[in-house]
């Protein structure tokens, strides 16, 4: 009986040895939760890019999560552009992966001849996890550096678009004051009338640069001049005049006016006749 035991445990042994230290669920589980991580950093790229660009950092915004995986959406397939630059960085992903590679192989054949009796004394297995872990720390590092830059790229052709007037989608704005909590705009009935009794600390250029620039004003095209919402977020409205034409030094000024001091709010996919 013990015979049969024993060479029960014999046969038993090497398959027990041979059996996968993960199931196929926790591996599907283990690259779901990667490719969630991947989506997260490159939306979370794609807005702190974005809104940079309007002199916004992104960490004071409070944005929910869930955004941030729409906008790595946005960054691959927001657009027929896009799209393309997604193939192209999956086919140059998968040349920096085969190319790193290939050279941590060469490097560790080099490093293996030169100082073979070391190597002899180190267990196989510890040598095998060190090569391991450098193909992985390989693998992460190109898939960050991509992910960044196509992040990076996108956001700022997206804001872009957003920022000239001709081929922003954002809503064009109207807020509408009451007088004692205006401190800059036009009065309704005196539109030549400038707010009084304020005070200022900074730069006083940035006020007197839009002071009567407050209104719409789409005669000359241009110069047009339309003030479209950027972002309705925690009790403020982020609102700035839309540049007229794609120019690389120009910034559009952000206002942030609070809702609480707005009596009326005006959205619109276009300017008025």
């Amino acid at each position: 009986m013990s015979q049969t035991m024993n060479n029960y445990s014999t046969s038993v042994a090497p398959s027990s040895a041979n059996a996968p230290d993960i199931s196929p669920l926790g591996k599907l589980l283990s690259l779901l939760g990667l490719f969630a991580a991947a989506l997260y950093f490159t939306g979370w790229i794609y807005r702190w890019a974005y809104f940079s660009f309007f002199q916004i950092q992104v960490t004071s915004l409070n944005l929910p999560g869930g955004s941030f995986f729409l906008a790595a959406f946005q960054v691959f397939f927001g657009h027929p552009l896009a799209i393309v630059k997604t193939v192209v960085a999956v086919v140059l992903t998968t040349l920096a992966y085969l190319i790193g590679i290939s050279l941590r192989q060469k490097l560790t054949a080099q490093l293996s001849r030169r100082v073979a009796p070391r190597w002899r004394l180190a267990p196989a297995g510890s040598l095998k996890f060190l090569a391991g872990l450098a193909d992985e720390l390989i693998i992460v590092l190109v898939t960050l550096t991509i992910l960044f830059w196509l992040a990076k790229w996108q956001a700022n052709a997206d804001a872009w678009l957003d920022a000239v007037h001709e081929t922003s989608s954002l809503p064009v704005v109207t807020v509408v004051f009451a007088a004692d909590d205006a401190a800059l705009g036009r009065q309704l009935d005196n539109l030549f009338a400038n707010p009084d009794g304020l005070r200022i600390i900074g730069d006083p250029g940035l006020y007197n640069r839009l002071l009567g620039q407050e209104l719409t004003d789409v005669e000359d095209p241009d110069q047009p001049r339309v003030w479209r919402l950027l972002l309705n977020k925690d009790g403020a409205f982020y609102i700035f005049p839309a540049l007229p034409k794609k120019d690389r030094l120009l910034r559009p000024p952000v206002l942030v006016i609070q809702s609480s001091d707005s009596k009326l709010t005006i959205l619109s996919p276009r300017v008025s006749e």
